[in-house]
C-alpha cells in the first residue's frame, strides 16, 4: 500500500482541520499520484460512472488488515468510467456490479463507504470541493 493513512482516516484528518489552509496542507501531505485520482475523479466533471452500486456487506476487518485498500483500487478505477478508452470491451453492466462488490466486500467498511460515494460523485465531505482541490493541486481539475 503506497498511503500511510486509509482515505477515510486523510478524511477525518481534513474534517478537523479548522481552517481553510490547515485543510489544504492535510490534501498537500498526503500528495500522492493515486490520491489525486481519487480526487480527480471525485470531482473532474468529465469523469462520470457507469456502474450499479450493489448492495454490499462491510468488511469485518479491523482498519488496516483488510484484504485491499483504496488506494492500490484506484489504478482499477477505470473499469466503472463511462466511455474509458481502455476499460475491456467485454465489461457488461453486471460485470462491473459484481467487479464493484468484491471490492466494497474487501475494503475497510470507511473505505468502502468513500468509494460508493466517489461513484455516485458525492463524498459528502464538509469544505471538500472542487475549488479547494484545484488550490492544492493545480491543474488536477
Amino acid at each position: 500500500m503506497s498511503a500511510e493513512k486509509l482515505y477515510s482516516e486523510i478524511f477525518e484528518e481534513f474534517n478537523k482541520a479548522p481552517t481553510k489552509q490547515e485543510r489544504l496542507n492535510v490534501l498537500r501531505k498526503y500528495d500522492h499520484p493515486m490520491f489525486r485520482l481519487f480526487l480527480q475523479a471525485a470531482f473532474h466533471p468529465n469523469i462520470v460512472f457507469d456502474v450499479t452500486v450493489p448492495k454490499w456487506r462491510p468488511a469485518p476487518e479491523p482498519a488496516g488488515l483488510n484484504y485491499t485498500y483504496l488506494d492500490s483500487e484506484m489504478s482499477r478505477i477505470y473499469r466503472y468510467v463511462k466511455d474509458y478508452p481502455s476499460r475491456p470491451a467485454g465489461l457488461t453492466d453486471k460485470k462491473k456490479s459484481e467487479l464493484l462488490l468484491v471490492t466494497l466486500e474487501s475494503l475497510h467498511k470507511d473505505e468502502a463507504d468513500l468509494l460508493e460515494r466517489l461513484v455516485k460523485k458525492d463524498l459528502g465531505i464538509k469544505h471538500l470541493t472542487p475549488k479547494l482541490v484545484e488550490e492544492a493541486f493545480p491543474g488536477l481539475l
